[in-house]
């Protein structure tokens, strides 16, 4: 069914259907040529009105089909044709008259050109297996390239950080990320520790995960998010937040992005000392990345919780980032940032605002 637009050609484009000519088993296929040449070799294959010839003395040699007076191959090959029949036989050939002849075991059967639709080798596969398999392999790219695709992003690196103490400490980051036409979902973990004279003084772990969904266009979305927190530090053994609610794009481009979000959702803490809240809060955030350059990226992530129970009890987030290429490499790169996170009502004892300093170097593997 797949060729059955090749059918009723004139003759070269009946010929230009041989694309897949025979290989012969071993160098006794001859071509003739107008100006009287003779050539020995393996017709490799013949077609778009030239011929492919294998030779022992010249290497692979590729002819004008115009130039050739004959063809001669001394091995069997399949040869199809429009009515639906197969031969199998040596194909003998000239230009010069409109017929092929193919030297079966029942003898000599001149069949006209416009009736073969393909020759090949004994023992390959025919051109309708061949095109059905191509046709399934394409399908299945096209399916593939439509299915999500998850990106590992991971960060390790030494900052300076400044607030309650002053310390030197390693930072590290794990993110796995799968964003489609319509949605997006984030799974991430990370984690800080310091020593200062063989004394820990950092020892912090955080990890959640988010989700957005494009609803009526590709700028509205809906999203949940939840997330674990715990920092033996700032006394918290546990800080977990559910939270959920609407967004917005406001710019939506390859290298431009900037969204809204604002929710509602859930916050428990509970603090070593046996301190424990339930509290209703708001999620107010805006991300935005900008790529300055084609190796240079600028990124701002904050966000605002303010619970229900008082207005002055409240926590800010920000992040703010660039990211360089570390040469040529798609995969390695420098992330130089800074965060600031501000508590209004810390335990007793610590400061309200911690800021970090980093400089990590991130692998993203796609």
């Amino acid at each position: 069914m797949l060729l059955e637009g090749h059918r009723g050609c004139a003759r070269w484009t009946s010929l230009a259907a041989l694309s897949l000519w025979m290989v012969a088993a071993s160098f006794g296929d001859a071509v003739t040529l107008r100006d009287g040449s003779r050539l020995i070799g393996r017709v490799e294959r013949m077609g778009d009105g030239k011929i492919k010839l294998i030779t022992q003395f010249a290497g692979d040699i590729e002819i004008d089909a115009s130039a050739l007076i004959t063809i001669e191959t001394d091995e069997p090959v399949n040869v199809g044709l429009t009515t639906g029949d197969r031969l199998v036989g040596s194909v003998h050939w000239s230009p010069t008259v409109d017929r092929v002849v193919v030297e079966t075991d029942m003898g000599g059967i001149p069949v006209s050109v416009e009736k073969i639709e393909a020759v090949w080798k004994i023992g390959d596969k025919s051109p309708e297996e061949l095109a059905v398999e191509a046709l399934a392999q394409k399908a299945a790219e096209e399916f593939e390239a439509k299915l999500p695709k998850w990106t590992l992003t991971i960060e390790a690196g030494a900052i300076y950080k400044e607030g309650n103490t002053d310390r030197l400490e390693g930072r590290g980051k794990i993110e796995a990320k799968r964003k489609t036409d319509v949605d997006l979902m984030r799974l991430y973990a990370q984690g800080a520790y310091s020593e200062e004279n063989d004394v820990r003084s950092t020892a912090e772990v955080k990890a959640g995960a988010y989700y957005e969904h494009l609803l009526f266009n590709d700028r509205f979305f809906l999203y949940g998010s939840t997330e674990a927190e715990y920092d033996e530090f700032e006394n918290l053994d546990l800080r977990y937040t559910v939270v959920g609610g609407p967004g917005y794009y406001w710019i939506k481009q390859e290298t431009h992005e900037l969204k809204t979000r604002t929710g509602l959702g859930y916050q428990h803490e509970s603090f070593m000392d046996g301190t424990r809240t339930n509290e209703a809060i708001m999620d107010v955030g805006l991300n935005y990345r900008l790529d300055i350059t084609p190796w240079v990226r600028f990124t701002e992530d904050a966000s605002y919780y303010p619970t229900f129970e008082s207005v002055r009890d409240h926590r800010l987030l920000f992040d703010t980032a660039f990211v360089f290429p570390i040469g040529t490499s798609d995969m390695w790169k420098i992330k130089l940032g800074v965060t600031h996170e501000y508590d209004a009502l810390p335990q007793p004892g610590y400061k309200r605002l911690d800021t970090t300093y980093y400089a990590n170097i991130l692998a993203e593997f796609k």
